[in-house]
């Protein structure tokens, strides 16, 4: 697709969005039809293997610090991949018998980091012991990243969703989140025609 061409956008025209959710963009002879919600997953998620990949982390400071009580399993979990997730960003002390303490977040984290966050987190490792510590680890905070995106229904201005076709523009694959669903939709004029039947057959 030449939508997200850095020469495209000389000539794209945003629309406006429907439903609180959809961005509408013509260019050339085809509608685009871009899902906020998945475009700005799809962003963060890049952003932070980005930053992952480049050792480029940064530490938010929590006030006040986060206590997680703990299972033993949750506690097994946290210990094995505690090396990981500071690397990383966390700053995560035991509080003592099951307690930790979480006192910094990664940076891209902040603001959406929570006590349900971080056990979904921490969750989300349990069954994970076969794997590598390392690359678990950062997959899954790559993907929980994904929650700070724009939800649906939310109501963006043009400028916004500029910012975020921008942002689109700069990814390698930007027509698929990390979850699989598509990012943007297209219909040609030709399809468009066709189905108002000014074209027949």
């Amino acid at each position: 697709e030449k939508l997200l061409d850095k020469e495209a956008k000389k000539q794209h025209h945003i629309i406006g969005q429907v439903f609180e959710t959809y961005w509408m963009v013509e260019y050339q002879d085809k509608l685009y039809m871009i899902d906020q919600h998945a475009a700005h997953e799809k962003v963060l998620f890049e952003q932070t293997m980005r930053n992952i990949e480049k050792k480029q982390f940064t530490s938010q400071m929590l006030s006040p610090p986060i206590i997680l009580t703990l299972n033993m399993r949750e506690q097994e979990t946290l210990e094995r991949y505690l090396p990981e997730l500071s690397m990383i960003g966390f700053e995560i002390e035991s509080f003592g018998g099951r307690e930790y303490s979480v006192r910094a977040v990664p940076g891209n984290l902040f603001g959406i980091a929570s006590m349900d966050f971080l056990m979904e987190l921490i969750g989300s490792l349990l069954d994970e012991v076969h794997l590598k510590s390392s690359e678990v680890v950062l997959e899954k905070v790559a993907s929980m990243s994904c929650k700070a995106a724009v939800k649906a229904n939310t109501k963006l201005s043009y400028a916004e969703a500029e910012a975020l076709i921008d942002e689109l523009m700069e990814l390698e694959n930007p027509y698929h989140c990390p979850h699989g669903r598509p990012v943007i939709v297209s219909m040609s004029k030709y399809e468009l025609e066709k189905k108002f039947k000014r074209i027949i057959g």
